[in-house]
């Protein structure tokens, strides 16, 4: 069953909390007229722009950045440390709701220095929350769980009955996201009984919006439509756009899955025009795929088209993973900071008890001077460590990053085909090519966040993106994949389309200019420890060799490939090869790669 991919939780894994507490959208007047009235610089008019902001948070996000802004430099000049936590926190969650991770997590960053610098743990436990949600979004469940729960209890023992209502939701929307849907509804029902209790009708609709979510997930429809119905009268009661749009586009889902394609598309339309109104990308996408969907069924292809590629556009900025790059090394740094300066203030202590001693005897300071040596000497150490342990991780996220990037050529020139075909007035090859196109598209999305996959599976995407460039080749281009017997194709493990970049260059330089057929061999063996591939194409080659050197080496796909071979090595250390080989026709590429067993 397929589960969600970005943040379609509604609910606030944002975990909105209110300075004076959780307010309905009539309170935006009263409070624009309160700090028109109130125009001294002190800490009450900085709470009201704070609580200001929160309101503005789900119905006019980018016009709160001006007045939490001015509660920053409020709260700063009075001193007013908790003023300055709970602006940067509000900061941080009108940057999360606009999609914006990155300047989300520097402001949730600030928000925990600020708290753990007040008594105030309920705070420091909301702000973690906070930052449970990143890691939610980078999908590391185990640490998003850990703050929620934390969240959870701090709550409990205070008794603040709202903030247990978000953290309870929150770990729903861990276990759902991970397939654990009976736990998951079982939180939920929970929230929604406290949330009833309370007579919040923001939590009631964000809670029942993720309710129907799991229910769909489960494959219970008609109970996923009838609380998406409640969630979406509810949205539209209090004024919160956000929920309104996301529940629009889960009715439109359901009925596509229905078949009832003129409700899906009167929902799905309503909700793109609001997701445009509010900034809400992720929703937008959500809208053109149901329509895309939708236009299919209804046999407007070119509609359908049209509505796919604003879908995958939309889509790939908000999955942008080189921004999940630059977010996970962000949160590292912070970490390595903050322990830096944990480090700092015990050395600070040290030196004022050496200080202390020195009045007392030399030897006390001889002493006193040797410990700090050692201890020095050990925190160099640990320092050296985590700095290693660091880079190794930067690593592995830039490899995600690598194996993520799909060719945009290939993408775009897919997407002609298909408009070509239609064009043609040619629906049936359209139809297939855009079935095959759209499982390799699902598949390589799919394995983005893996690390490796098995060989088997590998060549099957290898196999799905021949059969396309076929198409467009007209059919001129044959292959052959022959494995080494001793190689278990289910067992071995390879990363995701390593050899893509060379098959392309195969086939748009070797045999697409080629009159007749072009054939391409793949061949995988083993040797020793190493898994080699052999790519070998009977294309026309290039007669003048400095100058297929440098159109092969300045391939920006085969440079990316290189680039992942040698991380690869570094990790395994293995040194792997890539070999590029002119023939009398055509060109040979050997590939190396450390051996990898899945058991």
């Amino acid at each position: 069953m397929p589960r969600p991919t970005n943040k379609k939780y509604c609910f606030l894994l944002i975990c909105l909390v209110h300075f004076f507490g959780t307010s309905q959208q009539n309170k935006l007047d009263s409070l624009k007229n309160e700090i028109q009235t109130h125009t001294l610089k002190d800490t009450i008019r900085a709470g009201l722009l704070i609580e200001l902001a929160s309101e503005m948070t789900y119905s006019e996000p980018n016009e709160g950045f001006a007045f939490i802004e001015e509660a920053i430099a409020i709260s700063k000049k009075n001193r007013w440390i908790k003023g300055e936590a709970l602006a940067q926190r509000q900061k941080g969650n009108l940057y999360y709701v606009a999609a914006d991770n990155l300047n989300a997590l520097e402001a949730y960053q600030k928000a925990l220095v600020l708290s753990r610098k007040t008594p105030n743990k309920q705070l420091e436990s909301s702000v973690l929350s906070n930052l449970g949600n990143i890691h939610a979004d980078l999908k590391e469940y185990d640490r998003a769980l850990e703050n929620y729960r934390a969240y959870l209890e701090t709550s409990q023992a205070m008794g603040n009955r709202s903030e247990e209502i978000k953290a309870l939701s929150n770990i729903a929307i861990i276990y759902n996201d991970t397939e654990n849907f009976d736990e998951g509804i079982s939180y939920l029902n929970k929230a929604l009984t406290l949330a009833k209790d309370e007579e919040n009708d923001l939590f009631i609709a964000a809670i029942t919006n993720n309710l129907a979510l799991a229910y769909k997930n489960l494959g219970e429809y008609q109970k996923a439509l009838f609380h998406y119905q409640e969630a979406l009268a509810m949205a539209r009661k209090i004024g919160n756009k956000y929920i309104e749009a996301s529940a629009l586009n889960s009715i439109g889902k359901i009925n596509v899955l229905l078949k009832n394609y003129t409700v899906a598309e009167t929902n799905a339309s309503k909700a793109l025009s609001l997701s445009k109104a509010i900034g809400a990308m992720e929703w937008e996408a959500d809208s053109w795929e149901v329509l895309s969907k939708v236009y299919e069924q209804n046999g407007k292809m070119t509609e359908a088209l049209n509505a796919y590629k604003e879908h995958i556009q939309l889509r790939d900025s908000v999955l942008n993973e080189e921004k999940k790059s630059e977010l996970t090394r962000k949160e590292m740094q912070f970490q390595m900071e903050r322990q830096q300066a944990v480090a700092n203030e015990e050395i600070k202590r040290q030196e004022l008890v050496k200080n202390i001693y020195l009045i007392g005897a030399i030897l006390l300071v001889l002493l006193a001077i040797f410990g700090y040596y050692i201890y020095k000497r050990r925190r160099d150490g640990l320092e050296k460590k985590k700095i290693a342990e660091f880079n190794a991780k930067v690593s592995e996220t830039e490899l995600k990053a690598l194996r993520s990037q799909m060719n945009p050529h290939f993408i775009f020139n897919s997407l002609n085909s298909i408009s070509d075909f239609i064009s043609k007035n040619d629906i049936q090859q359209a139809d297939d090519y855009l079935i095959k196109f759209s499982r390799l598209t699902r598949a390589i999305l799919e394995n983005s966040e893996k690390k490796s996959i098995t060989l088997n599976e590998d060549l099957e995407l290898m196999e799905l993106y021949m059969q396309l460039e076929a198409i467009r080749l007209e059919n001129k281009l044959h292959h052959q994949i022959t494995i080494d017997q001793d190689i278990e194709p289910n067992n071995t493990l390879v990363p995701p389309l390593i050899l893509q970049p060379f098959i392309e260059n195969s086939i748009w330089h070797g045999i697409a200019p080629k009159n007749g057929d072009g054939h391409i061999d793949i061949k995988i063996e083993k040797e020793g420890d190493m898994l080699k591939y052999v790519v070998d194409d009977n294309g026309v080659g290039q007669p003048k060799k400095n100058m297929r050197e440098k159109k092969s080496n300045g391939s920006f796909g085969i440079k990316i490939t290189k680039s992942r071979i040698d991380i690869l090595s570094h990790i395994k250390n293995k040194k792997g090869t890539v070999n590029l080989m002119d023939k009398p026709e055509g060109v040979r590429v050997e590939i190396t790669l450390p051996l990898e067993l899945q058991f």
